[in-house]
């Protein structure tokens, strides 16, 4: 799939989004694509992926969605289309497409300016934290002939740029305002901005060409980017064509370079990218002034990626946490923020797991005499409880059904201990629930009784659904038997563990058998334990809470 950009206009602010995963688009916090104008609606649409191909589809708007002026309930959204949510236009585009070669304009040692940035930092002592004060640091002695008035250029326009520059925060916004300064203080007629992953790949982020120009393919070398980016220099050349050294090279000639620089996107000692900018018209087009502007340029532009990159970290961190706390540990979210954990859609994997299901006995003669909102408060008080119990064992929350919750633990983050964590968030559910008892008791109210089921064994775990909704879930035979145990085995106040899951736990129960019962599905009877001791703290019980808790 080629990547796509989202370019748009919201609160009177240009926007460039990348079409990276699928994507909700509202007017209220929660959405990927938060768009600040009445005419959209709280949740309005969403992209999403099907077959390799962009669909946007209406959520029930108000006001619609539009592809191209027309009306649409779901259409295919392609590159160069425009998709009105409400009265934002949303404009889709391409990824700057650049040749890179082995051929480059800088390849004439002779007709080329090499500029060191430890050179460049000696003679102007450029400090970001400085211009933004508006204060110049001494510059060494040695600078060339006239260099004192091209540091006070220099500086003059630094001064501009840092009020501009740094303002911006989404980092998008931040590369098209980079462009958009060189452009304005250089005499350059068409630019490419990369930035290196986190594996040192180039990836191509931005293009931009003079007005009235042909957009095409930009040529850049590899070599020369891993030159700037390891040795930490800008490069300077006036006239590509006319190097013998490159009369061969059909790759410049085709593009037609007579005056290029490229200068590494740098702060400090860290190289995040590079900037190269040409000239296919103009012979002699840059003097070694433009280098050192645009050395210091790129200086200040790599401060503000950095700081928009971060911006973008905290804000996706904040997405996936939100999107997962009411189904994981915040241990478990930890590690998928991290990136220890993939989260695709499209992982699906065995896995060896613990299933707990628990519900409330009786639930339907109970809440035959309470009101809605009071059937509400009940179902609350049992899942909060539920909920802390799971968690606080670093399980994972599949789904309320009705009165009964079901979790499972080893998945996604792998546990060898899944067995008692388990066991021991069964537990602490039934003391929580005993507490509450005790509350209720005060209040002339019937205690709750509550069923508890546990079995494990192989399974099958991951993002399981339909184009329009998955959820993270697991799936098997194992998960059948959990919840047989608890509905057909376990009776009012009793937690109830299978064979299965007393072979895999580490630690030490106190389990009494109840027998070998049939289960719907089995052709063998299973035998089953049950786990006692559960309104007290047995010290083996703390111990090893104590160790999986930390």
């Amino acid at each position: 799939m080629d990547p796509v950009q989202i370019h748009y206009t919201d609160m009177g602010e240009l926007h460039v989004v990348d079409l990276r995963n699928d994507m909700s688009i509202g007017r209220t916090e929660g959405n990927d694509l938060i768009l600040n104008h009445p005419s959209v609606s709280r949740t309005h649409a969403r992209l999403e992926q099907r077959k390799g191909k962009w669909w946007i589809l209406d959520l029930r708007s108000t006001n619609g969605v539009k592809l191209n002026g027309n009306l649409v309930n779901e259409a295919e959204v392609n590159p160069g289309d425009k998709v009105s949510v409400g009265s934002v236009l949303l404009d889709f585009r391409l990824l700057p497409a650049v040749d890179f070669t082995e051929k480059s304009p800088f390849d004439n040692s002779s007709g080329t300016v090499i500029r060191r940035i430890s050179d460049f930092n000696v003679e102007f002592g450029l400090d970001v934290a400085d211009i933004q004060q508006g204060v110049a640091r001494p510059a060494a002695e040695q600078g060339r002939e006239g260099g004192a008035v091209t540091r006070e250029k220099i500086f003059q326009v630094l001064v501009q740029v840092a009020k501009v520059l740094l303002q911006s925060e989404e980092l998008n916004s931040v590369l098209q305002t980079v462009m958009d300064i060189i452009f304005k203080y250089l005499p350059v007629e068409r630019g490419l901005l990369i930035l290196f992953d986190e594996n040192g790949n180039p990836v191509p982020r931005l293009t931009k060409f003079i007005e009235g120009s042909d957009a095409q393919e930009i040529p850049i070398s590899r070599t020369i980017l891993q030159m700037v980016a390891e040795q930490q220099v800008s490069l300077l050349t006036s006239n590509a064509l006319e190097d013998a050294r490159l009369l061969g090279g059909k790759s410049i000639a085709i593009h037609g370079i007579r005056s290029a620089m490229c200068v590494p996107l740098w702060n400090r000692s860290r190289v995040i990218g590079a900037v190269q900018v040409d000239s296919p018209i103009h012979v002699g087009r840059f003097t070694e002034e433009d280098l050192d502007l645009l050395t210091a340029l790129a200086n200040f532009a790599a401060v503000a990626i950095e700081r928009a990159q971060l911006g973008e970290k905290i804000e996706q961190e904040r997405k996936i946490r939100s999107k997962m706390e009411r189904y994981h540990s915040p241990a478990v979210i930890d590690e998928i923020v991290r990136g220890v954990i993939a989260t695709e859609e499209t992982e699906i994997r065995s896995a060896e797991v613990s299933i707990l299901f628990a519900d409330i006995s009786g639930f339907t003669t109970i809440s035959e005499t309470m009101k809605p909102e009071e059937v509400s408060e009940f179902l609350s008080h049992f899942f909060s409880s539920a909920v802390e119990s799971i968690f606080t064992y670093g399980g994972t929350l599949d789904k309320f059904i009705g009165d009964a919750v079901m979790a499972f633990f080893g998945a996604p983050i792998l546990q060898e201990d899944h067995a008692d964590r388990a066991v021991l968030a069964g537990i602490m559910l039934q003391r929580l629930i005993g507490v509450w008892n005790d509350e209720r008791e005060k209040e002339g109210l019937p205690a709750v009784r509550i069923r508890v089921g546990i079995n494990s064994g192989p399974a099958v775990v991951g993002n399981v659904g339909t184009e329009k909704r998955v959820d993270y879930t697991v799936l098997g035979s194992a998960v059948n038997i959990a919840s047989r145990i608890e509905s057909g085995v376990a009776k009012p106040g009793q937690l109830v563990i299978s064979q299965n899951t007393l072979d895999r736990v580490v630690g030490s129960f106190n389990t009494t058998p109840l027998g070998e019962f049939s289960l719907k599905g089995l052709q063998q009877k299973m035998p089953v334990y049950e786990v006692l001791h559960i309104g007290q703290a047995a010290s083996s019980t703390d111990e090893m809470q104590a160790t999986i808790t930390g």
